[in-house]
Formats: C-alpha cells, structure tokens, sequence
C-alpha cells in the first residue's frame, strides 16, 4: 500500500504500519512523531498513511480514486498543513509561530463530525524557495505525484518548540488526548528532544533517519535465541546489545519493543504447552509495559534491564 520509496528507503516503519491497516485489534496512534533528518520524507509518510486510510478503494500506490488525488494535489479537506504560512484566518496576525488562534480552530473543527480520517501535519515553513537539496529530496521520494509546494514559493523545515506560541501546545494536548475517531497529529522534527516533552510522551515516535533500509530486524530476533530461558546474566547482556544496536542504527526503543513485541507474538502462535503460553502473555504485557515507560522518554537502559529481568522469572 505505502509508496515503493518509502517502503525501499524505511522498510521496518513502512512494515509497521502496513501491519497496522491490516489490523482489526490494534487501534491507529493519534498522534506520531516523525523525526530524523529529511523532513520532506517525514511528510510523504505521513501523507501516504493519510492517502491510505482515506482511499476509497484498496490503497494502492497509483490509485486514482478521488480521496488518493485530493491528498497528492494538496487539496483534501481533512488532511491538513499547520505551520505559520499554513492554517491560517485572516484574523490571525502570527508570521513566526504556530499560533493559539490556530490551536483554537483546530479544536473547533474537531467538534464537526467527518467521514475522513482527518490529519494534522506539523512543520515549520519558511517563505523562501525552495534549495537544490530540498528539491532533490521532493523527486526522490515521489517525482510527479505529491504537490506539497506547488509555485516553490515556500520550503519546510524541522518543527521544535520556539515554532510555537507558548500558548499553543496546552490547547493541542487536550485535543491529542480526547481526539474524535479517525484523526490523527503528526509532527515532523529532527529530534523528539526539541519538541515539547507533554506532546512526545502522548505520541508515537517513529526515526527515519538515512540508513533505515539496512535494518534487518531478524538480527534483533536473533538477540532472543536463548528465550524463554533466559537467565540474570543474560538479561543484562541482551539490553546491552539491545542499547549497542539502537545506537549503531539510529533507531528508537518503541521500534525494537515492537519487534520484540512480534516476535513474542509469534512464538505465542506455535506454542502448546500451557505453561509456555502464560509465560508468553505475561511477557508480552512486560512488552506493553516498557513502551509506556518509552513513551514517558524513561532512559533505554532501565526501559529494557527492567524488561529483560522480568523475562528472566522462570516458569
């Protein structure tokens, strides 16, 4: 479903997400956080997870219904652009932030029922032209099929705190917590640390940095050959290859925890033994419950030696 170039460029992401639409019992995030380096790719994600939830036929890259055109035209009505040159009322006079007034119209529209899943892409846009690099990226991702900027008469940049009015995020965080059905915020950034800490820990986060296409998340499932039994000893030394392999691949802990996540699943779907199956379930909840501590920016380290040590616990 999700564009060839994407899928190439960041398979793990583009894979996730695939099992997502695919999914009838886990429910889409209401709010993500794209970061990494190339904010264009960030944005033809995004677009692309808004193309497909919203396509009218099956979701295929070159599906010409009209929900999948409006999206590449920039023109759909429930996929939208907030920056400081985007979203914008005649009454508001904001040129350097994303402004309050915005927040405020954002939460209003939300109380208008939609057939759409509706999205709202954060960035920061600058009234220049665009580079060579920025286009560059733009062709890469997608020649000839999204019209993010049209006339070149604006570019995109990484969104961070100082893109907001002090006031704004307090209005967007209720909107994030209790959002309508179907909707969902994106925020591109370069990293999770230069947004605000309350929208983070309410998100989903997802890196796509430059040599994502080299992850092979089987040598993350090799780490557990010795599961379920797993001792002490190797608990601690499974974080710490755990760590070393986040760090060497630019990744994020919520992604390793979501291999480790289907890997569990997996075993759960051959396993027979009664005991093995509870030890599954129990861990799998173990799962669950460091990618909460994720999501609260805890430190990989305890996130995972607190993990690996309640994987010790025989059964």
């Amino acid at each position: 479903m999700i564009a060839d170039t994407l899928v190439k460029k960041f398979p793990f992401v583009a894979n996730y997400f695939s099992l997502l639409f695919s999914s009838k019992v886990r429910k889409f995030p209401q709010s993500i956080v794209f970061e990494g380096l190339d904010v264009y790719a960030q944005c033809f994600f995004a677009l692309e997870l808004a193309r497909v939830l919203n396509c009218l036929e099956d979701g295929k890259e070159d599906c010409q219904c009209l929900n999948c055109r409006w999206i590449r035209e920039a023109k759909h009505p429930a996929v939208n652009f907030v920056s400081q040159i985007h979203y914008k009322t005649s009454d508001d006079e904001s040129k350097t932030v994303i402004s309050a007034i915005q927040a405020k119209n954002i939460e209003k529209s939300l109380r208008e029922t939609s057939d759409y899943h509706r999205f709202f892409i954060f960035f920061d846009a600058q009234s220049t032209p665009l580079s060579s690099v920025q286009t560059d990226s733009l062709r890469k991702y997608s020649p000839n099929l999204y019209q993010i900027c049209p006339n070149n008469d604006w570019s995109m940049r990484h969104i961070n705190t100082k893109t907001f009015n002090p006031l704004t995020p307090n209005i967007l965080l209720k909107c994030i917590e209790e959002p309508p059905e179907r909707t969902t915020f994106v925020f591109l950034t370069k990293n999770r640390a230069d947004l605000i800490s309350t929208i983070v820990s309410r998100s989903q986060c997802f890196k796509l940095p430059a040599n994502m296409e080299k992850i092979d998340i089987f040598e993350i499932s090799k780490i557990f050959e010795k599961y379920p039994d797993i001792t002490i000893h190797d608990a601690f030394l499974i974080s710490e290859n755990l760590q070393i392999y986040i760090k060497e691949n630019e990744l994020s802990a919520d992604f390793v925890l979501d291999v480790v996540l289907a890997y569990l699943i997996k075993q759960l779907r051959f396993a027979d033994d009664e005991a093995y199956i509870i030890k599954l379930q129990d861990d799998i909840n173990n799962v669950a419950e460091a990618k909460k501590y994720s999501s609260a920016l805890v430190s990989e380290k305890n996130i995972f030696d607190t993990m690996l040590l309640k994987f010790a616990k025989r059964f």
